[in-house]
């Protein structure tokens, strides 16, 4: 087996190259996995928000490196469009599904120190696990279709 250390090499190189075979499995796994989920699970959330009174709530994990707006370089093209992908996904998403009273929010978790982030990112997991929660405890209908990081602050797509 791999060690966990030349895993995370190979698979950053592999991201890196972005070859159309990286770019479709990321793809797959970052958008259409997505959309799968939420479209199965849209009329338990409809059936919620119905029965509650309340607001159906969608979040989408998104990056800033999905941001089209701040991009500079193409480091990480595969997982860079998957992310911009997903931010369509999720604005598209907002406008069918508002009618049924579920929101859509794409949200920027942070720099996270995971095997992906790396031990040089600022946020331990229960730091960027705690301000999510707080972004789902806080969004409400004005934030349907937004891109947000911790305060619920807007992100440039």
């Amino acid at each position: 087996t791999l060690s966990k250390r030349t895993f995370r090499k190979q698979w950053y190189q592999r991201r890196v190259r972005g070859s159309n075979e990286e770019l479709r499995e990321t793809l797959e796994v970052n958008v259409c996995a997505v959309h799968s989920v939420t479209r199965a699970f849209h009329p338990l959330l409809q059936q919620g928000a119905a029965h509650s009174k309340s607001l159906g709530k969608v979040f989408n994990i998104s990056s800033e490196l999905g941001s089209i707006s701040n991009t500079c370089n193409s480091f990480t093209t595969a997982y860079r469009v998957s992310k911009a992908a997903l931010n369509m996904l999720t604005r598209c998403s907002s406008v069918d599904l508002i009618k049924d009273n579920v929101i859509c929010v794409a949200v920027h978790p942070g720099w996270v120190r995971t095997d992906l982030g790396g031990p040089n990112a600022p946020l331990s997991v229960e730091e960027s696990c705690r301000d999510v929660v707080e972004i789902i405890e806080g969004a409400g209908r004005e934030h349907n279709g937004m891109y947000v990081r911790k305060g619920l602050t807007a992100e440039p797509y």
